[in-house]
């Protein structure tokens, strides 16, 4: 079965005309009735509404396994999103980067074991025993603590019952985007993202708007403190002082 059939298969069930279909994932009824008769390709815009308007499951649109739906089992989880992993030769896991310019890629593609295989991979001493992924973090969001263009290490978190109140995790949301945000658990399937920059303000999200979340264990900067060179100016002058002093 290819893909346009699988969202003729969903149309269909929806019972909805093309029009509507058309409508409600924000292409004309041409563009779609294209797509159906395998004339036209699908967007990632086009598949990211499936998913979203639709609780259509990604791996299933995409290659046609597992459910046509995610079930509300799957909602209440972090793993919506399949896992692939690289392994090297001792059979461990890398530790895969995903820099800012595969974030643009990161959710059409991470199903993919020959996507997963193409990016940059490491190892880490100590980070074994578990899936390990690195993010490039975009904007200023966690400043103080976080820098632009840091690159965070997070554990894959299986559950979202696992989320510690207040950590800082990366979140991948099934429209695409990738944040580091502090989040708050609200009940209800709720959760709250917060940044340490005071200047954005904390946002709710569904957990069945999450793809994936990673708690944070580790931060690799190139953007070290620089020391207050008044600071140590001062420090010498006193110590010259303090030498005149004592002769």
């Amino acid at each position: 079965m290819t893909l346009a059939q699988r969202i003729k298969i969903i149309r269909k069930q929806l019972e909805m005309s093309q029009t509507e279909f058309a409508n409600a994932i924000g292409i004309t009824q041409t563009s779609l009735s294209q797509i159906e008769g395998e004339k036209n390709g699908i967007s990632y815009d086009v598949y990211k509404a499936i998913v979203g308007k639709f609780n259509v499951d990604p791996l299933w649109l995409m290659d046609g396994k597992g459910e046509m739906y995610i079930s509300n089992e799957a909602k209440k989880k972090s793993g919506a999103l399949p896992l692939v992993v690289q392994i090297s030769g001792d059979e461990e896991e890398n530790i895969v980067m995903v820099d800012r310019k595969a974030a643009a890629g990161y959710l059409q593609g991470q199903s993919d074991p020959d996507y997963i295989a193409k990016l940059p991979s490491f190892r880490l001493p100590g980070f074994y025993g578990k899936t390990f992924r690195a993010f490039e973090i975009i904007g200023d969001s966690m400043l103080p603590g976080i820098h632009p263009g840091d690159m965070l290490v997070g554990g894959y978190v299986e559950e979202l019952a696992h989320i510690k109140k207040g950590n800082v995790y990366i979140v991948v949301m099934h429209d695409g985007s990738i944040v580091a945000k502090r989040i708050n658990p609200l009940g209800n399937n709720v959760f709250e993202l917060r940044s340490d920059n005071l200047v954005y303000e904390a946002y709710a999200v569904k957990a069945e708007d999450i793809g994936q979340v990673w708690q944070v264990e580790a931060r690799i900067t190139k953007d070290i403190d620089k020391p207050d060179d008044n600071r140590f100016l001062e420090l010498e002058m006193r110590l010259k002082d303090l030498e005149t002093k004592i002769k």
